[in-house]
């Protein structure tokens, strides 16, 4: 069985090299974009078994793009983990945006920043049912 695939995007690329060697370590594999656009084109490369998505990027931010994944019937499914360092939406899980779009499903996880990396492990072992390779 291959290993599970995470897309990461964010537009910092000491957090991209930082939380790619850790899944890497933790035998995920793992693609990265730091704009929108870009995760996009790595969605229809890589076809990830689930994506981190941080919530500020250049030009659209990640809950924009969450919301275009949600609205797409080839990612609608797609385990999203949103990291985000804005307190409200961390408390509300992203609802007081995503609340906003109706019939849009929100994220499957959301994280504070900096990143726990247990509860990294633990969020995707649990989205990927216990797919990944060492989580």
């Amino acid at each position: 069985m291959s290993s599970p695939r995470v897309l990461v995007v964010d537009d910092d690329p000491d957090i991209l090299e930082y939380v790619s060697s850790f899944l890497e370590d933790h035998g995920y594999e793992v693609d990265v974009a730091s704009r929108a656009s870009s995760a996009l084109e790595a969605l229809d490369r890589s076809r990830p078994d689930a994506m981190l998505l941080d919530v500020l990027l250049p030009g659209r931010s990640g809950l924009k793009l969450l919301t275009t994944i949600r609205r797409d019937s080839r990612y609608a499914e797609l385990p999203v983990v949103v990291v985000t360092g804005n307190d409200r939406l961390l408390e509300d899980d992203c609802q007081s945006y995503v609340g906003s779009h109706d019939g849009i499903r929100g994220p499957d996880g959301v994280l504070g920043k900096p990143i726990d990396r247990d509860a990294l492990l633990k969020v995707l072992a649990h989205l990927l049912d216990g797919h990944a390779a060492d989580a």
